[in-house]
């Protein structure tokens, strides 16, 4: 019968789960790894047990080694830059541009100054609109003191029957409007820029910043239109209690295209606009002392005379598409709707709602440009102070590295 000896306990490191090093770090001990332990106990015991047992250990010591690198490279990864970085650096300046890209910011800014522009200037607004359809609807008390009464009546009339919060009724959509019309008509105006600029010298001539202008505003204008359309029909209904009963009413009365009645009308009124606009607003501001030129202050001036100038011009325009655009309008083209309102109101008819608009118009541009500067500004300072902490945190990671 043979002897049974008790079995000798291995001096490995590897049974005894003995850590080990791989190029001077601490790998994980084999105690861990219960699998590769169990290959090594059932190997054979005649034979080549030997050779082969020696195999399954050098396959797990490669393995085991592999891991300690890796976790060796991730040790030496480069850092990130984070926003907890930036706040623990005190400089939250740099946040802004860290979350969104400069051009993302500046795009977002610009609808955010139009948003509040409109909501500050929005009761003015409302009586320019009454105003330019009070020929055509009767609709509210309003409505019907300003085709009798005249302008202040027809303020007064919307205090009385409707109350303070009427004077900013329809002014939710035309927020919500605004601010896809301003991002959609800054890229397509920078979109239009790019292609009509002249490739040998870099230059934009007049005739290619006019249309680029009058391509952006009809663009921005399809994108938003059904806003405007429900925004309108808000304003001179007061029998509609909100945004989806004028949207309902629509589709139910006129289908899907009710979105769009007047649209023709809407581009050839606000493309010349937009493109005088632009056009004006280079003029004057070459025109300004060069002190001034790029403040806040002259921005805001030739802004002013810009938009005098190109109100004025295009407004009857913008009476007719008004008019084109009211449930039940008969019309079947600009020109039938401008002779219609001469016909009924005169020449002055074109013109009604004029004065409540360059109210409007004046301080609108003067609070968006000043608050699209200030905005414009920061995201400027931001992607400066970003950029110094990019070339901070690149060169302690070179010291890392």
């Amino acid at each position: 019968m043979p002897l049974a000896f008790p079995r000798r306990r291995s001096s490995s490191p590897l049974a005894d789960g003995a850590a080990f090093t791989v190029r001077g770090r601490r790998a994980p001990t084999v105690a861990a790894t219960t699998l590769s332990l169990a290959r090594v106990r059932s190997a054979p015991r005649s034979g080549d047990r030997t050779s082969s047992r020696t195999m399954i250990v050098n396959e797990v010591v490669s393995s085991l080694a592999a891991k300690a690198n890796a976790k060796g490279v991730a040790t030496n990864a480069k850092v990130k830059m984070t926003a907890k970085r930036l706040l623990e650096r005190d400089n939250p300046t740099a946040l802004t541009v860290h979350f969104i890209k400069p051009s993302v910011g500046i795009f977002l800014a610009g609808g955010i100054a139009g948003a509040l522009a409109k909501s500050c200037t929005a009761p003015l607004d409302r009586l320019k609109i009454i105003m330019q359809t009070a020929g055509a609807s009767r609709a509210s008390a309003a409505a019907v003191a300003a085709a009798d009464k005249g302008l202040l009546a027809a303020f007064v009339a919307i205090g009385k029957t409707e109350g303070l919060a009427g004077y900013w009724r329809g002014n939710v959509p035309q927020v919500v409007r605004i601010l896809p019309y301003s991002s959609a008509m800054l890229y397509s105006y920078e979109a239009y820029k790019k292609k009509l600029t002249n490739k040998e010298t870099g230059e934009l001539a007049v005739p290619a910043r006019l249309l680029a202008g009058a391509g952006a505003a009809c663009t921005a204008t399809i994108v938003t239109y059904p806003l405007d359309i429900i925004r309108l029909r808000l304003s001179v209904d007061t029998s509609a209690r909100n945004m989806g009963d004028v949207a309902r009413g629509i589709l139910a009365r006129e289908g899907p295209l009710g979105f769009f009645k007047g649209l023709r009308a809407t581009c050839i009124s606000i493309a010349p606009y937009s493109a005088l606009n632009f056009c004006a607003f280079d003029l004057f501001k070459k025109a300004l002392p060069e002190e001034i030129r790029n403040e806040a202050q002259g921005i805001a001036t030739a802004s002013l005379m810009a938009t005098a100038l190109a109100t004025g011009s295009m407004y009857p325009l913008d009476t007719i598409r008004r008019q084109m655009q009211l449930q039940g309008s008969s019309y079947a083209n600009m020109f039938a709707a401008g002779q219609g309102i001469v016909a009924a109101n005169g020449i002055g008819g074109l013109f009604r709602g004029f004065i409540p608009n360059a109210m409007k118009n004046m301080p609108n541009k003067s609070i968006q440009l000043t608050s699209f500067d200030v905005l414009k500004k920061h995201i400027t300072r931001s992607e400066a102070e970003y950029k110094k902490e990019l070339e901070i945190l690149e060169k302690e990671n070179k010291k890392r590295g």
